[in-house]
């Protein structure tokens, strides 16, 4: 699709039912060039018909945490109460921000709804975001208010020690405020949530995205409480081994328990399952479907941060692209394989081509 057709598909969303001569007051653009651009657009499928009725299931939206990580990492073994030589850096984060992000990157249409302050965090972040081939126009800059921030400790071994969040900024993003991205949203592909978000902003969601398949990722053990009531309006979780514990109570230590799990989740109404179990893999489950254990890819790790968002993005990906579960999952964590070899919290040469490079040579 072509820029051009991507801006006027962007400003028909907001508005299904503003004029082509408004839209090309915007763009700055003849009313004819609009009208042609269009007319590509419904051949093409994009836009069904009058009143701008617009195709569905072609992009994805991701509700969740915007905030810039402050990641530190040591040199050698981590002493506490003292000064350990080590590095610091400052890189575009939080969960939703990098599952849209990653979206971009595999090559969909992808959307961000989150929140963050008018600050110099918050201009870093949309910028980044935006040159990542986010879209970013419910990406809301609130005046006076403080972006969210993310500070982490990594290990001489790649792994998260300590993390400090401050995430006040996301009170902001409530109904009255996501109810300006209802089209958008009900006209989605698929809905990405992360559970950052408050438990109003959950509900409303949850009330207001019609048919639309429901992604979660669960974010902590601490946050997975609040979808506890809302199981059966999500189509694909994505917990880890304690957070699956933490919701339905089973303690989870060997693959039986892991099936047993995801029958509870499945009887709750949760239609896939994406049950991380770090070194051991990926146990996944499909309500009356395939169901299994895939190894985890080896991999050299340098930064733990962004692995799971990454994952996530793979499957938000693989379900636009119609594949089957099993495939998917290896896919994602194929995704979740690069980031994990990356300092960044994003993997910036993420793609198709290079995800399916690195399975091939995990055959």
């Amino acid at each position: 699709m072509a820029n051009r057709e991507k801006q006027i598909l962007q400003i028909i969303r907001r508005d299904p039912f503003i004029q082509q001569q408004e839209i090309a007051d915007i763009l700055g653009i003849s009313r004819s060039c609009v009208a042609g651009h269009i007319m590509n657009l419904t051949k093409k499928g994009n836009v069904k018909g009058k009143g701008y009725i617009l195709s569905e299931n072609s992009y994805a939206v991701t509700v969740g945490a915007a905030n810039m990580d402050v990641t530190s990492y040591v040199f050698s073994e981590l002493i506490y109460e003292d000064s350990n030589p080590g590095k610091n850096k400052s890189t575009a984060g939080g969960v939703g921000r990098n599952i849209a992000h990653n979206i971009a990157l595999l090559g969909q249409e992808s959307y961000l709804i989150s929140v963050i302050g008018d600050d110099i965090y918050g201009k870093t972040l949309f910028e980044q975001t935006k040159l990542s081939g986010v879209y970013t126009d419910y990406l809301h800059q609130l005046s006076g208010k403080s972006t969210s921030t993310y500070h982490s400790l990594i290990d001489e071994r790649g792994e998260m020690r300590i993390a400090v969040n401050d995430m006040d900024i996301l009170e902001q993003l409530t109904p009255a405020l996501l109810s300006q991205s209802q089209s958008l949203i009900q006209n989605a592909g698929v809905l990405i949530i992360d559970c950052n978000l408050t438990e109003d902003a959950l509900e409303w969601l949850f009330n207001h995205a019609g048919n639309i398949p429901i992604f979660v990722d669960t974010v902590s053990t601490f946050k997975a409480n609040k979808i506890r009531h809302w199981l059966s309006y999500i189509h694909t979780l994505k917990p880890n081994r304690l957070e699956a514990e933490i919701l339905s109570g089973i303690k989870i230590t060997t693959l039986a328990d892991a099936t047993d799990a995801a029958a509870w989740f499945h009887q709750q109404g949760v239609q896939r399952l994406a049950l991380s179990m770090g070194t051991e893999g990926v146990y996944y489950s499909e309500m009356g479907g395939a169901a299994g254990r895939s190894p985890a890819i080896p991999t050299n790790i340098v930064n733990a941060n962004g692995a799971g968002d990454a994952m996530m993005a793979g499957l938000a990906y693989c379900w636009l692209e119609g594949m089957a579960l099993e495939e998917s999952i290896r896919f994602s964590q194929g995704c979740s394989a690069l980031t994990l070899s990356s300092e960044l919290t994003n993997y910036p040469n993420l793609s198709c081509s290079r995800v399916k490079k690195l399975l091939e040579l995990t055959l």
